[in-house]
């Protein structure tokens, strides 16, 4: 079935669908400025200290293109130190890449999403339609990293990272509109939960924790080990459970 150009509702659907875009670049534009300026004060800081040189492995925003109302938005809790461990730099993306970063690099966490994903046959919509981000978008090599960090910045600086990570995450859920945020971790799930005043249909198990934002918008975090996703059986049951039938 081809589209008819001319028609009335398709050229407003189209021309909805550019200015929805165009709002939700202005806005990324504006978090991406602010969390960039936060990067070069860090930056800052590695000039006096050796040690915080050795532990901040850059700033990465998005690992994903970026979409307005993706199926998926997935939320990691900071980025790892991938990227510095292969090039022997400090990452700073600041803008969308092409691809979800799962299908352009290999490692654990992101064969076990797709190994998810693909059980509970949804592999074409992680490919096709997620956003990813971290909450907080300071790369460390792990999380005991991240909060020796955050200890050794200045305390205005690091308490001003941690407001703005909450402010930033609520915004570019605002703007993008997932139907569906996916936290990978329980510690990327607190952050998030504590978002939103009003949850509904809230659950939890040994595998997962969820809720719901407003009628139609599901948060569900999983339980991780380091890459290894634990429960998938439990998780994909319970997505499947709260999730309207398509």
């Amino acid at each position: 079935m081809s589209c008819n150009y001319n028609d009335p509702e398709f050229i407003q659907n189209l021309s909805l669908s550019n200015l929805l875009m165009t709002e939700l670049l202005a806005a990324y534009s504006s978090i991406s400025e602010e969390i960039k300026s936060y990067h070069f004060s860090i930056l800052q800081e590695c000039k006096k200290n050796s040690r915080i040189k050795e532990l901040y492995k850059g700033c990465q925003i998005l690992f994903s293109p970026l979409l307005e109302r993706p199926e998926f938005l997935l939320i990691g809790f900071n980025p790892g130190g991938g990227y510095h461990k292969w090039h022997g730099i400090i990452v700073e993306q600041f803008e969308p890449i092409p691809a979800l970063e799962y299908y352009l690099n290999k490692h654990s966490l992101g064969e076990q999403t797709k190994s998810l994903f693909t059980m509970a046959g949804k592999e074409d919509k992680l490919r096709n339609s997620t956003v990813k981000i971290n909450f907080y978008p300071w790369a460390t090599h792990n999380l005991a990293d991240f909060n020796e960090l955050m200890r050794l910045l200045p305390k205005n600086l690091s308490s001003q990272m941690f407001e703005c990570g909450r402010v930033w995450t609520k915004k570019l859920i605002e703007f993008i509109e997932p139907k569906t945020i996916i936290c990978e971790g329980f510690m990327a799930f607190d952050e998030v939960q504590v978002l939103f005043s009003k949850k509904y249909k809230q659950e939890k198990s040994d595998s997962y924790r969820s809720f719901l934002i407003g009628q139609e918008t599901l948060v569900l975090g999983y339980k991780r080990n380091q890459g290894s996703i634990i429960g998938k059986e439990e998780i994909i049951e319970a997505f499947n459970t709260i999730t309207p039938t398509e």
